[in-house]
């Protein structure tokens, strides 16, 4: 096994762990479970891990961490049909459904 990330919540180490496995590559989080010792515990060591369980797979999870990485820089955009804001991870707006660039 490989530390892959130290993510800053459990909700983005679940995420990623999901990526990675919605790709075949097996992963785990570590510290899960260290999360309600935030105060008695240093912060620095409750983090989430999320780990590579197979060595093989290191490559590819590298470059699914660049895109998921890249995905979380996007800025926010405006639906040119509704006007709503929407993130920048989103592809269609959540208010009326139209698809970035259509």
């Amino acid at each position: 096994m490989k530390k892959l990330y130290v993510a800053n919540d459990l909700i983005e180490a679940r995420l990623l762990d999901g990526i990675l496995h919605s790709r075949g590559i097996g992963s785990v989080v570590k510290n899960e479970s260290l999360q309600g010792g935030l105060g008695e515990l240093p912060f620095v060591e409750i983090w989430p891990e999320v780990w590579v369980t197979d060595l093989k797979d290191w490559d590819i999870a590298i470059a699914v961490l660049e895109a998921f990485g890249n995905k979380r820089d996007l800025r926010d955009w405006i639906c040119q049909f509704c006007k709503e804001t929407n993130p920048g991870s989103f592809q269609s707006c959540w208010s009326c459904g139209e698809q970035i660039g259509e």
